[in-house]
């Protein structure tokens, strides 16, 4: 391991030095008209200059968000290194799913939380089912790596990303952009801030529509799959700032609702000897797998009960409010942040993506939240402070349907069902109170020291009311005791998580308390060169899991992390060429982990700690200006991950499996992107041509090691086990991919006036899967998300 790290550094640091190299000609050769421009950040809850923060940050500005075509949160992915994103899989499309240095949200339920921490003008967003908002009239966005517990709190143990929407201003300022585009794509959407008392009161008012047809298709019922039918984003904001008074209030409120025809899903290998190849031998066959011709093809109405009720379709729909009060004192500033959030989302799918009536489900999540936070910030000579108290609470339901193992054939001619439907329900609610603090102590003007801490108190509690059978009629289904077919009865509404007869209420109640902790030394060794070290602690919270569950399998334990982290931020040239890279290494520990399985006769996810992880690596951002008006930006992430042996033991067959060396989910080696922009000033306006490439290596997810702990096991059926435990494993690994995006954008007295724009996302069409859901082992299949197919339209937009 030690001969791995010490390659990594060494081409960590290499890739700091390749752009000198590399572009040394043309750096050398341009003339001194304008370098990089200075980047403002609040990674550290204060303006400070990017180049001089020491943290690893990726900060978009408006600009870049749409040069990049950064049009939702999902985007990101394609722009700051070492995040990766995962689609909606088996829920809804509002799901953001982030994974930063392999800290991964596995299972976005109600009740486990994300280790990437979603914030928008300051706000935690406690569910990440309603998080992969549209990206509307934001003035940046920061992706902040690395623990980030102290001041951002639990739940950031593999970082934070911060939105920040454009605020009012004094002046009458705005836009109004339209555009059509293939796949019968409309957008429209605008911004305008009002200047009610000039610079005293302002308002500042957005608003998007898009939609799009379907991006794939669904031959049994040859419908569109895909399709987004409307997304609407909207959001108002007042800012109250009196010139006699030390005072400035923000108010805003925000709403989105989307609706489309369900996740795309597709089916990529069955298992000859499992429940679809043997029980629904007709839909075993190489005409329902994933083929280049096929891709693309979702079977979208399998499932038994109501089949309207089970046409996959995703709506979603959220919104809040958000009041910020800063004071002025002097030396000491209070500010005050106080918000409420809701949402309401609902999703079906056929999850088996075949015309069989394998597994089919329909949930609704629904959640609130309260947050308040207090912080009181100040200078003192070389010190500089801030101290605070947060409070944040939410409660809501969660309710999943399903049908499984319906109208399998039993005997050529015979079917019959081989498990009851289900109704998995949960209500929730959990509070959090934390205290923290961090200063920051300059040793002379260029050395400086930060040390932060914060101590957090959890309460989490849930009630699962979970049956079987939510027909109105007694169902039968069928076991094999013995290999002989035998029926079972079971009566509507039976309970599955208390005794017969007994209120189907399964109460559970948890507490838990973690520190967090920062400490860095940083150096600006130059005026442009800074250095620092870096060492921090977060936990990601303990919870409940809302499905069945084996026994023991109830709750999970916090995931805690430490890290350490090198930083070496410099510019050259004139300021023409930036180069920031980081080092890291994280120590995981009770790494929270998802597991599909058949548990009680249905179908369940649920979360376990897997034992201990891993990881080191490194970033790396550069920026250059070769020529003028041309800028080529670059990011590239090295990832290495593994369990430590011995720390990720399991109940088998026979005795425990130890599954240490099973490959860590959604932790890919590399990311890698490069963009080029070019501006061609004309006489008019001018002209901007860009061209970028994403990439993303192969990444794992829901890997499992073969049990060989069953008594009596013979060779040749050790040998089948890990066969098909390797098939599985393969068929849940994503193919790594590169998409190629175009934009070339014509604009007419720049920098007011017309912007005429074209674009082209997934040049090459790159066939790519998002995310996968793998049950090869207990039902007998895999299946993936395609992402987007290749995209083009245009926009016209006014600004003023």
């Amino acid at each position: 391991m030690r001969h791995s790290l010490f390659k990594t550094l060494l081409l960590g640091g290499g890739v700091a030095i390749l752009p000198l190299s590399a572009f040394a000609d043309g750096a050398t050769s341009s003339a001194a008209t304008g370098g990089l421009g200075e980047i403002t950040v609040t990674a550290r809850k204060a303006s400070e200059n990017l180049q001089s923060t020491p943290v690893a940050v990726t900060a978009i500005t408006t600009q870049a968000l749409q040069t990049r075509q950064v049009t939702q949160a999902a985007d990101i992915q394609n722009v700051a290194p070492g995040l990766s994103f995962a689609g909606a899989g088996t829920g809804p499309t509002a799901i953001l799913t982030f994974a930063i240095r392999g800290n991964a949200e596995n299972s976005p339920n109600s009740a486990s939380d994300s280790p990437v921490g979603i914030y928008v003008d300051g706000v935690y967003q406690g569910r990440a089912i309603a998080s992969n908002l549209g990206v509307l009239d934001l003035d940046s966005i920061e992706v902040l790596r690395g623990t980030q517990g102290t001041l951002f709190g639990r739940n950031t143990t593999g970082g934070a990303v911060q939105f920040t929407t454009v605020q009012p201003s004094g002046q009458f300022r705005g836009y109004l952009t339209g555009g059509l585009g293939d796949h019968a794509e409309h957008l429209v959407e605008g911004a305008a801030t009002l200047p009610i008392a000039g610079d005293e009161l302002s308002m500042r008012l957005a608003a998007r529509y898009t939609d799009h047809g379907g991006y794939g298709y669904d031959p049994i019922t040859n419908t569109p799959a895909g399709d987004l039918k409307s997304d609407i984003s909207t959001r108002a904001t007042v800012r109250w700032a009196p010139k006699n008074l030390p005072v400035k209030l923000t108010v805003s409120g925000d709403f989105v609702k989307s609706s489309d025809s369900g996740t795309m899903s597709t089916l990529v290998g069955v298992n000859p000897v499992g429940p679809l190849g043997t029980f629904y031998p007709g839909i075993y066959s190489p005409t329902y797998l994933s083929t280049p011709a096929n891709f693309y093809q979702t079977f979208g109405n399998g499932g038994s009960g109501d089949p309207a009720s089970f046409k996959p379709f995703n709506n979603d729909k959220a919104g809040g409010v958000l009041g910020n009060l800063v004071v002025d004192l002097g030396q000491v500033k209070l500010r005050s942040i106080t918000a409420w959030r809701a949402a309401d989302t609902a999703n079906a799918i056929d999850l088996d993506s075949t015309p069989a009536d394998v597994i089919s489900f329909q949930s609704t999540y629904k959640q609130h939240q309260f947050s308040q936070e207090l912080q009181l910030s100040g200078k003192a000579a070389k010190l500089d402070w801030i101290v605070g108290a947060y409070y944040f609470r939410e409660g809501g339901t969660e309710q999943s349907d399903s049908y499984a193992l319906q109208n399998a054939e039993l005997a050529p001619g015979f079917f019959a069902n081989l498990a009851p439907s289900a109704r998995n329900f949960a209500d929730f609610t959990s509070t959090s109170k934390a205290l923290f603090g961090q200063v920051n102590y300059h040793l002379t003007d260029r050395l400086r020291v930060t040390g932060g801490f914060r101590y957090t108190w959890d309460n989490r509690d849930i009630i699962r009311h979970n049956i079987v059978n939510i027909t109105s009629a007694p169902e039968v289904y069928f076991t094999f005791p013995g290999g002989v077919p035998t029926p079972n009865v079971v009566p509507p509404g039976t309970c599955s998580v208390a005794p017969p007869g007994a209120p189907c209420n399964d109460p559970h109640y948890a507490s838990f308390s973690y520190p967090a902790w920062v400490f860095s030394v940083d150096y600006q060794v130059t005026d442009t060169a800074f250095v620092y070290a870096k060492t921090g602690a977060a936990a990601l919270a303990g919870g409940f899991n809302t499905r069945p569950t084996p026994p023991g399998f109830d709750s999970f334990s916090p995931e805690k992390v430490k890290d350490v982290e090198l930083g070496i931020k410099d510019e050259f040239l004139d300021h023409h060429l930036r180069t920031n890279l980081a080092l890291y290494y994280n120590w995981e520990n009770g790494v929270q982990n998802i597991v599909n399985s058949f548990t009680n006769g249905t179908l369940s996810q649920y979360v376990e700690n897997a034992g201990n992880v891993r990881a080191y690596g490194f970033e790396f951002e550069g920026a250059l200006i070769p020529w003028q008006g041309m800028q080529i930006t670059t990011a590239v992430s090295n990832l290495h991950t593994h369990y430590v042996a011995g720390s990720y033991v399991e109940p088998g067959v026979g005795g425990p499996v130890d599954n240490s060396g099973q490959t860590v989910a959604q932790a890919p080696k590399w990311t890698f992107n490069v963009g080029a922009t070019q501006k061609i000033p004309l006489s008019f306006g001018s002209l901007s041509l860009h061209a970028d490439y994403d990439y993303i290596s192969s990444r794992a997810f829901g890997q499992t090691t073969a049990d060989l702990t069953a008594p009596g096991l013979t060779a040749a059926q050790a040998a089948g086990i890990v066969s098909a435990n390797t098939i599985s494993n393969a068929l849940q690994t994503l193919h790594g991919y590169g998409l190629v995006n175009l934009r070339v954008s014509l604009n007419l007295n720049h920098p007011d006036g017309v912007e005429l724009a074209f674009w082209v996302r997934n040049l090459t069409g790159t066939q790519y899967a998002e995310n996968t859901f793998g049950s090869y082992n207990a039902l007998g299949f895999v299946t993936q998300n395609p992402g987007a197919p290749r995209t083009l339209g245009g926009t016209i937009t006014y600004k003023w």
